[in-house]
């Protein structure tokens, strides 16, 4: 896990307004000042194998109100996971602009 979380803490740290801070042995990641992900680096979350990525406002999960649990088996999953990252970084922007 240790290794899929580097993979993605490197692409993350690619993407647009993106920082990443240490936080309680994880990694948090925020687009501007909202965090968005928490990736495993000293400490793990519920699950050895889990990134946590924030959710849409007014969803519910067991980890918390704001946050979901995503697992990951092997590097198969590495596209799926970024696919679910995406999804919180866009929601971290905040609603869109109406035209």
């Amino acid at each position: 896990m240790r290794h899929i979380s580097a993979l993605l803490a490197q692409e993350l740290s690619r993407w647009p307004g993106v920082s990443m801070r240490r936080m309680f042995g994880l990694h948090a990641f925020y687009r501007g000042a909202v965090v968005f992900a928490m990736l495993p680096d000293k400490r793990a979350l519920e699950s050895a194998k889990a990134i946590a990525c924030k959710l849409p406002h007014g969803v519910k999960s067991k980890l918390s109100a704001k946050w979901k649990l995503f697992e990951l088996e092997d590097d198969r999953d590495i596209d799926r996971a970024l696919f679910t990252l995406d999804k919180a970084y866009r929601k971290a922007a905040g609603p869109a602009p109406k035209e």
